[in-house]
């Protein structure tokens, strides 16, 4: 894997098996439905997924690794009907929450740590982690992925989404506690780490990236990461019309993406791994 990034937050802040300040889980819950960055995501999730080469075995086992408050998680159950469907998180309150959303008792829901996973199942065939190993960084995570993909089946992908850029650390990643904010590069490397062969790639909100930039760098000399009162953008909630117009962005880049176009730059990283 190349260089770490510089994570742009004191070097003495450890990870805390809280992964985000009081409150920020619930906002999350709240916002997900319907907020234009997580649509995005999945939007572009839904799109390479769609696409011939990347084309995942029927009822294929599929987990996600951190899977918050359960949006992500229902969505992959309703595009793939999948044989098995599993989720774990360090956060027994997301959990709860992803208890309610899916609402169906057969998603298979659980405490876990992305560094030292426990697996209920002997064969995956897609594993999303979506902003999750930016949390404690990627040489805490190496060990968990590993065992990630060794459970992997051959031919079976592993989806991620990161923040982008050491310079874009803001009061942000304060409240959601990010450790380590990435390049292109840095997560194709550690794809290739694991054995994996990226066969997608690109920088996410790359349209957007002005406007990211003008709403976090204040951010960034405002707040440092031991404040207990720092909030995430998530409480920012925007306008219908905004919403609308900042999603139809997302979307136009997701068909570009899902087409196996590199973005050259943009807040977040996007990218999937097959095993080979």
């Amino acid at each position: 894997m190349g260089a770490p990034a510089e994570s742009g937050a004191p070097a003495s802040q450890r990870y805390s098996a809280q992964p985000m300040h009081e409150g920020e889980v619930e906002q999350m819950a709240r916002v997900e439905e319907r907020h234009w960055w997580y649509r995005g995501l999945r939007d572009v999730v839904r799109r390479c997924l769609a696409r011939p080469d990347l084309a995942l075995p029927s009822s294929p086992a599929v987990l996600d690794a951190g899977c918050g408050t359960g949006a992500n998680l229902r969505f992959l159950g309703e595009l793939l009907a999948p044989s098995y469907l599993g989720g774990f998180d360090l956060s027994e309150d997301a959990l709860d929450f992803a208890r309610t959303k899916l609402g169906d008792g057969r998603t298979d829901l659980y405490l876990g740590d992305l560094r030292d996973p426990v697996l209920h199942v002997e064969a995956l065939d897609l594993v999303v982690s979506f902003d999750v190993l930016c949390i404690p960084g990627a040489a805490a995570s190496m060990p968990g992925l590993r065992r990630l993909v060794d459970r992997m089946r051959t031919g079976g992908l592993l989806v991620l989404n990161l923040p982008a850029y050491a310079w874009l650390h803001s009061e942000h990643d304060v409240a959601v506690h990010t450790s380590e904010r990435f390049t292109a590069g840095q997560v194709r490397g550690l794809l290739s780490d694991l054995g994996l062969d990226t066969v997608r790639w690109s920088y996410r909100l790359c349209a957007l990236l002005p406007v990211v930039a003008a709403t976090r760098l204040p951010g960034r000399w405002g707040s440092r990461r031991s404040d207990a009162d720092a909030r995430s953008q998530l409480h920012r909630t925007p306008t219908e019309a905004t919403n609308a117009a900042l999603l139809g962005a997302l979307k136009a880049e997701s068909a570009l993406i899902a087409r196996g176009m590199h973005l050259p730059f943009g807040s977040s990283v996007f990218a999937i791994g097959r095993k080979r």
